[in-house]
């Protein structure tokens, strides 16, 4: 990362850590800010985070009241800041579990700044990282964010086995597949399963064996899982996956799909009773 190229912000900065003054500092960030915008000024962000992490345990109380903040700008800062520390082993618990809150953050850049944070983690930290993130996998949003920060080619390359993946990608579904009914509605679940077809294909195309792991799941019996995996085979075809396996995946899904309802109690000819009234 690059340091803070702008004095102001530097001198700011370092009031806001030696006397809790953080009114300069949080000004000059929302005019920096790119927002509102299609993209935050993510670039000083990262700049402001590596800078919070140099002054460790020091720096708690700007790192806390950036997290805190009603600003998109300045909570995007803070997750981006607690991911650093995270990643540094700095009161890394503790800026882990307040991260896995802003995963659920209700503004899209400041949960964009989370899966950037936990892509950095897994960069750094390999399947060790990888496997300490199975506390993340019993919330909707936090297991979409582990899904989405290894939905990329670059780290996914640098992980030499497909365990420590398929076993968060588990996790991931079972979550969904066993949500109460009472959670239907909720933005997480729905963000989880609206994006598993793409991460999965990303997946696909770096450990074969999530093949094999979507092969089981074709015999899930919930319709909305089973909604997931039929999304997920047609994006399959579309991608690299040959064909073949694309056809033996449709047919194993359509295998297992429910009996038809018993015809013979089936009524036919019944009318609209409520059609023209008034």
């Amino acid at each position: 990362m690059e340091g803070i190229r702008s004095a102001r912000i530097e001198a700011a900065l370092t009031r806001a850590v030696d006397n809790g003054d953080v009114v300069d500092l949080f000004d000059l960030l929302g005019r920096s800010s790119g927002l509102p915008g299609p993209r935050p000024n993510v670039e000083l962000g990262d700049a402001v985070a590596a800078a919070l992490a140099i002054r460790k345990k020091g720096a708690d109380a700007t790192v806390r009241a950036l997290a805190q903040s009603e600003s998109e700008y300045h909570a995007l800062c803070g997750a981006l800041a607690l991911g650093a520390r995270w990643a540094a082993g700095i009161d890394a618990v503790a800026s882990a579990d307040t991260l896995q809150g802003l995963a659920e953050d209700g503004r899209r850049h400041v949960r964009g700044a989370v899966v950037r944070v936990v892509r950095r983690y897994i960069e750094r930290h390999g399947s060790a990282g990888l496997a300490e993130l199975s506390a993340w996998t019993d919330g909707y949003l936090q297991a979409h964010a582990v899904l989405e920060a290894l939905a990329d080619r670059t780290v996914l390359a640098a992980l030499p086995e497909a365990e420590p993946v398929l076993a968060r990608l588990d996790e991931a579904f079972l979550l969904a597949d066993r949500s109460p009914r009472a959670a239907e509605r909720s933005e997480g679940l729905r963000t989880l399963r609206r994006d598993l077809p793409r991460q999965i294909t990303v997946f696909a195309g770096r450990f074969s064996e999530v093949v094999t792991w979507l092969s089981a799941r074709t015999a899930s019996k919930r319709p909305e899982s089973r909604d997931v995996v039929e999304a997920t085979i047609h994006a399959l075809r579309k991608g690299a996956t040959a064909h073949s396996e694309t056809d033996r995946l449709a047919a194993s899904l359509s295998a297992s799909a429910p009996a038809p309802r018993d015809p013979s109690r089936i009524v036919h000819g019944t009318r609209n009773r409520s059609k023209g009234r008034r």
